[in-house]
């Protein structure tokens, strides 16, 4: 699907949410970013036969371009499963912060060839792409800011649909809303997300992530001074009627926060419960 000149959408699987995954999540989003003298892709999917066949029939369509790198914007294997194999069909060096490196090699057979600095810029001729660094889903994930589109491809940041995971084992809740208040600085018009559609209101979008935080958090202040100041009754209140199979997913939503929480000496855990500090 081609989105304007520069960047077509490749989408894997059924385009549609899954809901047994929290948020509602989407296949994965593949991007081709093409310049006048190179092309990128921004993440690969999972892997399979056919994603790498339909990844190297668009690369084949634009006339085979040569292929800067292979961005992966974080770990998970939705993003990097595709990418050892893609980089041998079409010799190009697979790129990630250097946060996400270890992990990407232990987690798949790819290898990670270049790792950019926060702002470093890759430009492909009369594309020019910007490395952002924004921490939180991962403490490695990253963003790409293309310059002259003022297109955010986001990976899992920020989804077009729902909110995204924070795992404390694999992320944190204050860089995360630090990142979302960074990408507010860049002058952006479409989001490009790794689930889901385009973002067409990015700027009211991130402020409602940022608000959506902010929100969860009064309400677990909330319930903490009114006495329900455990796991088991904030999860209780807050996710009333979420699917089984999501449950561990979000007590690790609610842990992230606590242990943001906790951090700036907001509460504080006595046993198995929480207090607000005086």
């Amino acid at each position: 699907m081609k989105i304007n000149d520069r960047i077509t959408k490749i989408v894997v699987g059924e385009n549609k949410p899954d809901p047994f995954k929290y948020g509602g999540v989407y296949p994965p989003n593949v991007f081709l970013v093409s310049g006048k003298n190179k092309s990128v892709f921004i993440d690969t999917a999972h892997g399979k036969p056919e994603e790498i066949q339909k990844h190297l029939s668009v690369w084949e369509s634009e006339g085979k371009p040569e292929i800067a790198g292979i961005i992966l914007t974080h770990r998970h294997g939705d993003h990097i499963g595709g990418a050892a194999e893609l980089s041998k069909h079409i010799g190009a060096p697979v790129i990630s912060t250097a946060v996400e490196k270890a992990a990407i090699e232990n987690e798949s057979s790819a290898v990670v060839n270049i790792t950019p600095g926060d702002g470093e810029i890759l430009q492909l001729g009369n594309s020019t792409l910007e490395i952002i660094h924004t921490p939180g889903h991962t403490m490695g994930s990253l963003c790409v800011y293309l310059q002259e589109d003022k297109v955010l491809f986001t990976g899992d940041n920020i989804l077009g649909l729902g909110t995204t995971v924070i795992s404390p084992n694999e992320g944190d809740m204050a860089s995360y809303i630090g990142s979302l208040q960074k990408m507010l600085n860049y002058n952006i018009e479409t989001i490009c997300p790794g689930h889901g559609p385009e973002i067409d209101t990015p700027n009211e979008k991130i402020h409602e992530l940022i608000e959506h935080r902010h929100q969860r958090e009064r309400q677990m202040l909330e319930l903490i001074t009114a006495g329900q100041d455990s796991m088991e009754h904030i999860f209780g209140a807050i996710y009333k009627d979420i699917h089984p199979g999501l449950h561990n997913t979000a007590k690790r939503q609610i842990q992230a926060h606590i242990n943001k929480l906790i951090n700036e000496k907001r509460i504080e855990q006595a046993g198995n419960n929480y207090r607000i500090v005086q």
